[in-house]
């Protein structure tokens, strides 16, 4: 989530170049004036870099004096309830994102790491209403992530995996070489019984990702499922040469 925050603010070299025209005048006997915002997104960033170094208290300093400056600031909201996510204040996190929303609804950077948090308290539908805020905004760059955290949300909270497909789908329109959404494409139609087309999306995911633990056990299963024991077999094989101490390999009992 971290990376998500350093996406939105301003870049190192930007806050650098802010703080150092702010210390040193344009002419003599001038000084440069800068907005509430900018002063506010100087100490938004600069917390955000704190908390790279695993600074917390320094990065709450920062964000108390942006906060100070302007209380409705959203980034700076923002980037407090990623802090107080990290500190395991979820009450004060979710204020904040709360916060930064209503001060920008097109945050979207905010929303889709607000759906994050969200997804992991267990608030699915929520999770699900700030994913799709995140994706409404015509100018979001995130897309692709956004969509595929809102499907792993659903698929991993035990939803109907039909309501997880489409997600992922946009996911692969988009691209069809991204990974996560070939091996969860492949769960999905393995869990509906769609053999044929869960071997296609795991074989079309070990043409562009390197073998997993979760892969290999997911296309011997498949295998077994389609009646072809050779195969299921060499996927067993590798799994327990590759990753012998996984719990993959203690599931095979299961085949």
């Amino acid at each position: 989530m971290i990376a998500s925050v350093l996406r939105t603010s301003f870049v190192l070299a930007h806050i650098v170049l802010l703080t150092s025209c702010a210390q040193n005048p344009t002419a003599p006997g001038q000084t440069q004036q800068w907005s509430v915002a900018e002063r506010a997104d100087v100490h938004a960033q600069l917390a955000a870099q704190y908390m790279e170094r695993n600074a917390l208290k320094t990065a709450l300093h920062e964000l108390e004096k942006a906060l100070a400056i302007d209380p409705n600031h959203s980034r700076s909201n923002y980037v407090m309830a990623v802090l107080q996510t990290r500190l395991k204040e979820y009450g004060l996190a979710e204020q904040y994102y709360d916060r930064a929303l209503k001060s920008d609804p097109s945050n979207s950077e905010a929303a889709h790491d607000y759906g994050i948090f969200l997804c992991d308290q267990g608030k699915v539908d929520q999770a699900l209403a700030s994913f799709k805020q995140a994706l409404g905004n015509p100018l979001y760059t995130g897309v692709l992530l956004t969509n595929l955290r809102a499907g792993e949300c659903l698929l991993n909270s035990g939803q109907d995996p039909a309501q997880a497909e489409p997600y992922f789908k946009a996911v692969l329109k988009v691209n069809p070489r991204i990974a996560q959404a070939l091996f969860y494409m492949a769960k999905i139609n393995y869990k509906r019984e769609n053999f044929l087309s869960a071997r296609a999306y795991i074989e079309r995911f070990f043409s562009v990702n390197a073998e997993t633990p979760e892969s290999l056990l997911l296309a011997a299963r498949i295998e077994t499922a389609l009646v072809v024991p050779e195969v299921a077999e060499d996927y067993a094989r590798r799994l327990k040469a590759k990753f012998p101490s996984s719990d993959e390999v203690r599931q095979l009992g299961e085949l």
